[in-house]
């Protein structure tokens, strides 16, 4: 049973409220739950949190009483809980369900009551490319392909939570109804503003209030936080637990939190750059138009002495060359073509499969491997995608976007740290454009490697660090360091310590020195402490570390880990919740999000790769029927929520007459329904097995588009900047032709009567170039950012032409901006 009328949901709203102080954020989620049934009733919600986010406390409100609940094991966890359940006491269980899923399941709720359930939060956050600190709240909960062997951690519970083989009833559940956030020492924030939602900010005091003008989060909200010295190091010193020495343990002490911001010249390099993009069906509409500019962008942004090539990956892979090929006009132009015309038409996503291939393949001496991902998704087999990055990382570096809503920060973050990489997210209303070239800006230039990072502090303490591993660095960006400091003896008054980075640039050191004082107070609120704890659980998680050590850290640290769940069980009411439970599994799905023509395409593309996914498991796996079943129930989810959609598109005039006969020839659909009539017509013959990867050779017979166009093969139309970009030749150059004209608002011969000189033979490109040059500087002024390094490259080339005695470049950039 699906079900969107809410009135009925058992859990009626989630509130959520932040602080953020510098770099740091803490958040407490309050689920409120009436159950109006005369039947108890349990919930299982499940939603997203970000992967550098950790839950720090869980407390029930029942009837009034407040129930703290205590980390176990996840396990014994559970065994309390069904315990609880079963004896008729009401309980609550809070776990992760994987590195971005965290799950809350409220049991035995009495019939005619309400409940409350608080989560607290806190994160570090991240800082975007102008130095705001950028502040994400997920609002929805994709389904996450899983290939065989794997399962989804949003797909629908069987059973119940209790496994007792309950009736479940099935529900989006609901988005924030209640945001605020405040953001302290005022003094230092210039703005507040967000790129996704319309918000209000008031300055109080210490603190900038921030309320959302829009109700209902129905899509994934950013909020940047602009400072007054956006790259100045950070140091945060929390005092511990308690000031008695004689108490051991990780929480009893300081705890020092060190931003430092390594900065270093710049030096451009050459590479080897494969672009991996998603085409599975839930790139539809604008995810895949943004792509195709994005990735002209990305060609475009490259240097002649690189290497490329792209890769489309969803169900299967598809390379656009056999291997990457050198960066000139003929590969450029293939590439541009191809760009202009990628379609999200490949299923699933199977990212491991198109990974290992690129990783298989030879390096080219003297250029680093550049790998960068740009996906919308997730996937249940997450952890395997980053072992795969992981294994490889000595030959080439990974870089990582995600796109929408529900794009797995697990996934995204995790790639990109395993490959010594960064990460972006990329949200309803903001461009990827800026964030695409912003890495690769980073993948030209060379990172500090052999990064230590030493902390020197009075002998009466002890230091443990984390992250123990730590990854290159690249320009300008932060790097987050912890210093667990354990007191032997009484420490002496206004005590300090200093940390210092080491590393290497291009075989040249670097060294960086941040100093602080110990503050030894007791801490009434232990965020920095919970934070050094979350990174060092990382750091055992992805080590050798036995269990059990996990465990014990994640209950002395109190923050939950892979290992552990919060457990609260109502012992206050003596009377047992009679009666048959009814067990609600709740995802939030924001299906309505703003009724926008992305989601129904989204949704429909999502529907489509599932449906292509499973039966091509099915078919190239030789997976039984029963295998297949086991899927259905998610499936059935995802085309139900579909089928609503498509009957108000319909009765708005919607486009669905013969949409299913398009996704499969009714030929192939004969065939596997077929060979699905028995077990026996499971086994296919090995010509049915071949994969579906497949390249173009390097010598087909493309037309190579002419100069004059490039671009009038998109099928979308062009942004005007997209539109200029796609015309720059792969040395850098413009060539002065009706398409250049075109974009300029002017005639041919006009700008060619405009140039100071005659304008033949290679005057007619240098004009050409500095026309578009002084086109992007003075129209698209705003997106500086995206053009910088197609900018670069054309200055680089007008540099090497050699210009009549009587003209200078100043002379014709003063020429071209009259004309234009």
């Amino acid at each position: 049973m699906v079900t969107n009328k809410n009135s009925s949901l058992p859990l009626k709203s989630v509130q959520v409220r932040a602080d953020v102080k510098g770099y740091v954020t803490g958040l407490e989620t309050a689920l409120l739950y009436t159950n109006d049934s005369d039947d108890p009733a349990e919930v299982v919600f499940r939603f997203p949190v970000e992967q550098s986010h950790a839950v720090v406390g869980l407390t029930a409100v029942l009837d009034g009483r407040r129930v703290k609940a205590q980390l176990h094991e996840k396990e014994e966890a559970r065994a309390i809980y069904d315990d609880a359940i079963a004896s008729g006491q009401t309980a609550a269980l809070g776990e992760e369900k994987s590195g971005d899923v965290f799950s809350v399941s409220l049991g035995n709720l009495p019939p005619r009551t309400d409940a409350e359930v608080h989560l607290k939060l806190v994160g570090d956050l991240p800082v975007d490319a102008e130095g705001g600190v950028r502040f994400a709240l997920p609002a929805s909960l994709k389904p996450r392909y899983a290939p065989a062997g794997f399962s989804d951690p949003a797909a629908p519970i069987q059973g119940g939570s209790t496994g007792q083989g309950a009736d479940v009833k099935r529900a989006n559940g609901p988005g924030v109804s209640g945001f605020t956030m405040t953001v302290h020492n005022a003094a230092d924030v210039e703005a507040v503003t967000s790129p996704t939602h319309s918000i209000s900010s008031s300055r109080d005091g210490e603190g900038v209030t921030v309320t959302l003008l829009e109700g209902n989060l129905e899509k994934d909200l950013v909020i940047l936080i602009k400072h007054r010295e956006p790259h100045k190091p950070a140091v945060l010193v929390e005092g511990g637990a308690t000031s008695d020495i004689t108490t051991k343990g990780y929480m009893s002490g300081p705890v020092v939190m060190v931003t430092f911001y390594p900065e270093f010249p710049a030096v451009e390099a050459a590479g080897e750059f494969f672009f991996l993009v998603d085409r599975s069906g839930s790139m539809s509409g604008s995810y895949i138009n943004s792509a195709r500019e994005t990735l002209i962008l990305f060609l475009k942004s490259l240097s002649e002495g690189c290497f490329f090539n792209i890769i489309g990956f969803g169900s299967s892979y598809v390379d656009l060359f056999p291997s990457s090929l050198p960066y000139n006009q003929d590969s450029l132009s293939k590439a541009v073509s191809h760009a202009q015309t990628v379609e999200a038409d490949l299923g699933g996503t199977e990212l491991l499969p198109p990974l290992e291939h690129v990783f298989s393949l030879k390096p080219r001496p003297g250029l680093p491997r550049q790998v960068f991902v740009l996906t919308d998704g997730s996937v249940s087999n997450t952890q395997q995608c980053v072992e795969c990055v992981r294994k490889y990382a000595h030959m080439a570096r990974c870089f990582t976007f995600g796109i929408g809503s529900g794009a797995s920060t697990d996934l995204v973050e995790g790639l990109a740290k395993a490959g010594g990489g960064t990460s972006e997210f990329v949200k309803e209303g903001e461009r990827m454009q800026a964030k695409v070239i912003r890495s690769l800006k980073r993948a030209l230039q060379p990172a500090v490697t052999d990064v230590v990072v030493k902390f020197k502090v009075p002998t009466e303490f002890e230091v443990l660090q984390s992250p123990q591993t730590i990854p290159p660095i690249f320009n300008g960006e932060k790097l987050v360091m912890y210093g667990i400091m354990s007191p032997k003896t009484t420490p002496t008054s206004h005590a300090s310590g200093v940390a210092m980075l080491k590393g290497l640039v291009l075989g040249a050191s670097i060294e960086h020195t941040i100093s602080f004082s110990i503050d030894s107070t007791p801490s009434e609120f232990p965020t920095i402490h919970h934070l050094a704890g979350k990174a060092l659980i990382k750091d055992w998680e992805q080590g050798n570390r036995r269990k059990e050590d996990i465990v014990e850290l994640s209950k002395e640290m109190g923050v939950v880990s892979s290992h552990t769940a919060y457990i609260a069980v109502d012992e206050g009411n003596k009377e047992p919740v009679r009666g048959s439970m009814k067990t609600w599994d709740m995802v939030v799905r924001n299906e309505g999000s703003g009724g926008g023509a992305h989601y129904t395409s989204s949704l429909v593309g999502d529907v489509k790769s599932r449906m292509q996914a499973n039966i091509s498991q099915v078919l190239q796996r030789g997976e039984t029927l029963e295998d297949l079943s086991n899927q259905a129930e998610a499936l059935s989810q995802s085309a139900l929520s579909f089928q609503r959609s498509a009957v108000r598109l319909k009765k708005s005039g919607g486009f669905f007459s013969g949409l299913f006969s398009g996704w499969f020839g009714s030929s192939n659909l004969s065939r596997h329904t077929a060979r699905s009539s028995s077990p026996e017509a499971m086994c296919l013959p090995s010509e049915t097995m071949e994969t579906c990867h497949f390249s173009l050779p390097a010598d087909s017979d493309w037309p190579t588009p002419p100069c004059s166009s490039v671009s009038q093969c998109a099928p979308q139309p062009q942004t005007s900047l997209s539109a200029l970009v796609t015309l720059q030749q792969a040395n850098g150059s413009w060539c002065l032709d009706d398409s250049l004209a075109h974009q300029l608002g002017k005639g041919r011969s006009e700008l060619e009567e405009a140039c100071p000189v005659q304008c033949v033979g290679v005057m007619a490109a240098v004009w050409a170039t500095v026309l578009a040059l002084c086109a992007m500087q003075t129209r698209h002024q705003d997106k500086q950012e995206e053009w910088e390094l197609v900018a670069g490259k054309a200055e680089g080339w007008l540099k090497r032409q050699a210009l009549p005695s009587d003209l200078t470049m100043d002379q014709l950039h003063a020429a071209a901006r009259k004309c234009i």
